[in-house]
C-alpha cells in the first residue's frame, strides 16, 4: 500500500464517523433520526499503521434529510414532522503512534455538530453536544489489505438547550476493512457497534434510555485512483425509553437503509465523497431520505 493510498484512507476515515455523532447527539423530537454511523463510506476503515510521525486533519461534513415521512408503529409510511434537517459538522483529528505499539494506529478526536431544522412556521439552530474519545486499528494477519480494529467516544450534553440529547452517552463499535478482488479493487467495509445512553434528565423530567445497536455496510470497487463507486447498507434498533418518574415507556424503533454514491480523490490530501440513502423499511422513526456529503483534509 503507498503512502498516497494511505493518504487517502486517511481522509476518507476521518470523516466517517460524523453524522453519526451528529445525529445521535440530537433529541428525537427535534432532528429525523439517521442512523448510526450511516455516513462512512468505501475504505472508511482502511487506515495504515506503518506511519511514525503524527499529524492532523479537518473535516467538514454536511447533510440533508427530507423529513416528511415516518414509519409507524406497525410499519407503515406516514406522513413526518415536516421538516427538513440540515447538519454541518466540523472535526478536529490528531493521529499518532505509541513506541511501546508499533503495529498499532491511534487516533483522538473531538467534533462538535451545527444544526438547522427548519419547517412551516417553526425553526431551531444551533450547536449540538460535542463528542470525543478514540480509535485504535491492527492489520491483524500482516496483511495491509485487512483491517480491524475498535473505536469509543463519550457525548458531553453542553449544546445549545434545545439540541442537547440532556445526558452522557458511550457509543462503541467494532469496525473493519478488507480489499480483495482482481487488483485487491473490491473493497468490502464496515462496522458492528452500540450506543449506551445515560439517564435524560431536563426540565425535572427523568428519562432512562433505550440501548441502540447498529450495523452498517460498504462495498465499493476502485475504478481508478481517482474514482470508487460504492453501494451501502445500514440497520439500527432501538430500545424504548422509561420515565422513570411515571412509569410510562415509548416502543422499541428501527430502520433499515439502502444507498449508493461515489467517493472521488482530488489529490492524496484532499476528498469528496457523496452518496444518497433512503429507508426501505422502519418502525416508530423518521424516515431516512437524504444526501451525504463531505469535504476533507489533511496536513
Amino acid at each position: 500500500m503507498s503512502i498516497c493510498r494511505n493518504d487517502r484512507r486517511f481522509f476518507c476515515w476521518t470523516v466517517g464517523l460524523v453524522l453519526f455523532l451528529v445525529c445521535i447527539s440530537l433529541p428525537m423530537k427535534v432532528l429525523a433520526k439517521d442512523i448510526t454511523f450511516a455516513v462512512i463510506g468505501p475504505h472508511e476503515y482502511d487506515l495504515p499503521v506503518d506511519y511514525t510521525e503524527s499529524f492532523d486533519a479537518i473535516v467538514q461534513y454536511g447533510f440533508w434529510n427530507n423529513d416528511k415521512k415516518s414509519f409507524d408503529d406497525n410499519g407503515d409510511t406516514v406522513d413526518g414532522p415536516g421538516t427538513d434537517t440540515w447538519v454541518g459538522l466540523t472535526k478536529y483529528v490528531r493521529f499518532f503512534k505509541l513506541d511501546a505499539l508499533p503495529k498499532v494506529g491511534l487516533a483522538y478526536e473531538i467534533i462538535w455538530p451545527e444544526v438547522a431544522v427548519h419547517g412551516e412556521g417553526t425553526g431551531v439552530s444551533g450547536f449540538g453536544d460535542p463528542l470525543t474519545g478514540y480509535i485504535f486499528w491492527v492489520k491483524p494477519t500482516g496483511d495491509p489489505n485487512l483491517t480491524m480494529g475498535l473505536q469509543s467516544f463519550v457525548q458531553i450534553p453542553i449544546g445549545d438547550d434545545e439540541l442537547s440529547n440532556h445526558s452522557w452517552n458511550n457509543f462503541t463499535s467494532f469496525h473493519w476493512d478488507w480489499n480483495f478482488g482482481p487488483q485487491n479493487k473490491i473493497n468490502f467495509d464496515g462496522d458492528f457497534g452500540a450506543i449506551f445512553r445515560g439517564d435524560r434528565e431536563k426540565n425535572g423530567v427523568t428519562v432512562e434510555q433505550g440501548t441502540t445497536v447498529h450495523t452498517n455496510i460498504r462495498l465499493g470497487y476502485d475504478v481508478n485512483k481517482t474514482f470508487t463507486p460504492f453501494l451501502s447498507f445500514d440497520w439500527e434498533t432501538k430500545g424504548g425509553d422509561k420515565n422513570k418518574d411515571t412509569g410510562v415507556k415509548t416502543e422499541r424503533s428501527d430502520e433499515t437503509c439502502l444507498g449508493a454514491g461515489l467517493m472521488v480523490n482530488i489529490s492524496p490530501t484532499m476528498s469528496i465523497t457523496a452518496r444518497y440513502g433512503k429507508a426501505i423499511d422502519g418502525k416508530n422513526v423518521v424516515k431516512s431520505d437524504g444526501v451525504y456529503f463531505k469535504f476533507l483534509y489533511i496536513w
